[in-house]
């Protein structure tokens, strides 16, 4: 079967690595532009479209993003079979939802940091929380960005195995440097992202005679 791919430019360098590893191409990949998750509805809307561009030349595709606020159900809504991880976000993707809530029980005011978020820093951060918007109040929102994080208390940087580590770490201290936050990292085998990946691969592996039975 033909499989093509549609996912977050945040998880490019992960999935590169995975598609790598399983020693597959697939027939399409297409990254969307980071800033998308600023509207998750337009987010929606544009998947959806770009997912139905894709359709005339594949048999199914994989979508790496997680439900990111609004795309739960959106294989329902497409003309082409989807693999979807069945994750929050592209977080909970990397880490695993027990893992993840491991985390969030040790400390509940972590903001989690992946290579991908570590590299476009403070200002998609300050755009993902809509602060931006703010300057033509004449406000900054920096200071806006620190009354919201006033109740973190760490950077939690996610090391998936891709990127400089030490470029990684630097980076997430300077974001965290900002709102006083403490750094904290750790490692994870991306088991779960693999494993959709795999079911990707692996789909595009079967025969159309077998697809039929």
């Amino acid at each position: 079967m033909r499989v093509g791919v549609i996912a977050c430019e945040i998880i490019k360098q992960e999935l590169e690595r995975v598609l790598i590893d399983l020693k597959w191409k697939p027939e399409k990949i297409l990254y969307l532009d980071s800033a998308l998750h600023n509207t998750p509805d337009k987010m929606k809307t544009e998947l959806i479209s770009r997912i139905e561009q894709m359709a005339p030349y594949v048999d199914a595709v994989f979508l790496g993003y997680g439900i990111c606020q609004s795309l739960k159900g959106i294989e329902k809504t497409v003309s082409v079979p989807l693999i979807h991880p069945k994750a929050d976000d592209c977080i909970c993707m990397m880490l695993g939802p027990d893992r993840l809530s491991k985390e969030i029980e040790k400390q509940t005011g972590t903001w989690f940091m992946t290579p991908g978020w570590a590299e476009i820093g403070l200002e998609m951060v300050i755009k993902e929380l809509k602060l931006d918007r703010v300057r033509k109040y004449g406000k900054d929102p920096l200071e806006m960005a620190k009354l919201l994080f006033k109740h973190y208390r760490r950077t939690l940087i996610i090391h998936t195995g891709v990127g400089n580590r030490e470029e990684i770490m630097e980076k997430a201290k300077e974001f965290s440097r900002h709102f006083d936050l403490d750094v904290e990292e750790t490692d994870t085998d991306m088991a779960l992202f693999r494993s959709y990946v795999k079911q990707a691969r692996d789909l595009s592996r079967m025969k159309e005679k077998d697809v039929k039975k």
